[in-house]
């Protein structure tokens, strides 16, 4: 191999690694949030189709719903600061 494709692989690998690395951040929040949204629209659901299910039961979803997308609107912004304060920089 010529050194020309060695620095071009090792640049594609810098990068990759950087990828990953940012997708990684908060990733159990991340799923803490889906699980809770699942959670909550799943109990939404219960609500609206179950004639017997208590009242507490929409209140409890719209709840769980409101906290999961904070948190899922969260992980964004905390990811986003992140890659403006350490953008990725090929190596040398």
């Amino acid at each position: 191999m010529s050194q020309g494709t060695d620095g071009a692989d090792t640049e594609h690998a810098a990068r990759i690694a950087w990828i990953t690395h940012v997708r990684r951040l908060h990733r159990n929040k991340r799923m803490l949030g889906f699980a809770g949204i699942v959670l909550g629209a799943a109990m939404l659901v219960w609500w609206k189709s179950d004639p017997t299910a208590p009242n507490w039961a929409m209140w409890a979803s719209i709840g769980v719903l409101a906290v999961s997308w904070a948190v899922f609107i969260y992980v964004i912004v905390a990811r986003w600061k992140w890659v403006k304060v350490k953008p990725y920089s090929p190596p040398e």
